[in-house]
């Protein structure tokens, strides 16, 4: 579904003018799917070689993050899994240390709680994932770009 520029209206598909306003339609894009599998970025055999420092990054937290990058600095795949993993750690230290400052309240450390919850479960899907030889963006925290 595609809205005009000029005036926000929706465009049926294959217009070349806007049905509202009457604006031309041959500059606007199509938006660009993002893909967060960056699987086929990475050679098979750099994967299978540095699957076990990748696997290490979720296992051991920051102190496997380290490591990562100690041990298979030169892996493109370890060190993206180490960047991804890092983004996880961070994420769930601020929300940890949030809960602690607003501990007076009653929702902030459930609320924390449950984030922290769903971020392990995110880890331990990525250690499946690394243990298949994909190397997939987690969910909640793909958005982070401070880290590529």
């Amino acid at each position: 579904m595609a809205f005009c520029s000029n005036c926000g209206k929706e465009i049926p598909e294959g217009a070349s003018v806007c049905p509202s306003c009457g604006a031309s339609l041959a500059n606007v894009a199509a938006p660009e799917a993002v893909n967060w599998d960056h699987t086929d970025e990475f050679d098979a055999e750099d994967i299978s070689n540095n699957k076990v420092y990748a696997l290490s990054a979720y296992l051991f937290s920051i102190l496997g993050v380290i490591l990562c990058h100690l041990l298979a600095k030169e892996s493109p795949y370890a060190l993206f899994h180490a960047r991804e993993a890092l983004k996880l750690n961070v994420v769930i230290i601020v929300i940890y240390l949030l809960s602690c400052f607003f501990c007076w309240t009653c929702i902030a450390p459930v609320a924390g709680a449950i984030l922290i919850l769903m971020l392990a479960v995110v880890k331990v899907i990525c250690f499946v994932q690394v243990c298949k030889g994909e190397a997939k963006e987690p969910w909640l925290v793909r958005s982070i770009g401070a880290l590529h």
